[in-house]
C-alpha cells in the first residue's frame, strides 16, 4: 500500500486582505487536484474573489491583487467557497489529504468565509509541509532535548499538538511544558524518544499528520481541543 504521498493530492492556497480570518477577506483562491503522477489536473481551479471591501495597499503589494482588479475580475465570495468546498470535500470522500502550506493561516481563513457566506465544507485531513520541514529539519539548537519543552521545539509543534502526539490531556501537558509541575517519567521518556527521532515523522500516517494539523489550525483560530 503507497504512502500517502506517493498518491493523488489536492493543495490549496489564498491571498487574502490582511492576517485576520475574523476581519479580513479571501482575495484570491487556488485549489489544484495533483495525481500520483504529478501532473495537475484540469479539475483544479483557481480565481479572483471580489470581497466586498477595500483591499489594503499594503496587501496588494505582495499579491498584485488590488481594490480595482478584484472588483473588475472577481467573483463573488459564495460562489468561490462553493467551488472550494465541493473539491475539498468531493477529495474527502475520496480519502484524499488536503495540503495546505502554514495551514494554521489559511484554513480558518476558509473556514471563517464559509461561515459567513452560508456554505457547508467538511472536514479533510490537512497535511501541512510547513509542520513536516519543522520536524524533518534539523534546525534547532537543542542536540539532546532535557525537558518537555525543549522536546516540543526540536520538534516544532505547538503545545496542544505536542500533547496529541504524547497521548496526554492539553491542560496536563500545559503545566508540565510550564514547569507547574514535574513531567511524569513515562511521558518524559516518549517526548526524548519523539525528539530524537524526529526525522520520521515525515512518514507518519495520514490520520496522525492530519490530527497534528487540525490541532494547529484550531491553536491559531483560537478553537478549542
Amino acid at each position: 500500500m503507497p504512502h500517502w504521498f506517493e498518491d493523488a493530492l489536492l493543495a490549496l492556497d489564498l491571498e487574502t486582505t490582511g492576517l485576520d480570518p475574523i476581519e479580513d477577506r479571501i482575495v484570491q483562491a487556488a485549489v489544484v487536484l495533483v495525481g500520483a503522477d504529478g501532473a495537475v489536473s484540469n479539475k483544479s481551479w483557481d480565481g479572483i474573489v471580489d470581497p466586498g471591501v477595500p483591499i489594503p495597499v499594503g496587501a496588494s503589494n505582495i499579491h498584485g491583487i488590488t481594490t480595482e482588479r478584484a472588483r473588475q475580475e472577481g467573483m463573488p465570495p459564495v460562489e468561490a467557497l462553493q467551488i472550494i468546498a465541493r473539491l475539498v470535500d468531493n477529495a474527502a470522500d475520496r480519502g484524499m489529504p488536503l495540503v495546505i502550506f502554514n495551514a494554521p493561516f489559511d484554513w480558518p481563513f476558509v473556514l471563517a468565509e464559509a461561515q459567513r457566506h452560508g456554505v457547508q465544507i467538511g472536514t479533510p485531513d490537512i497535511v501541512d509541509p510547513l509542520v513536516i520541514d519543522r520536524a524533518v529539519d534539523r534546525w534547532c539548537d537543542v542536540v539532546e532535548p532535557r525537558t518537555l519543552r525543549e522536546c516540543r521545539i526540536a520538534l516544532g509543534q505547538s503545545q496542544a499538538a505536542f500533547a496529541a502526539m504524547l497521548g496526554v490531556s492539553h491542560e496536563s501537558y500545559r503545566t508540565w511544558d510550564a514547569g507547574r509541575r514535574a513531567t511524569p517519567p513515562h511521558v518524559m521518556a516518549r517526548a526524548r524518544a519523539l525528539a530524537t527521532h524526529r526525522d520520521e515523522h515525515a512518514l507518519l500516517p495520514l490520520p496522525v499528520l492530519a490530527l497534528l494539523n487540525r490541532r494547529a489550525c484550531q491553536d491559531a483560530a483560537g478553537g478549542g481541543p
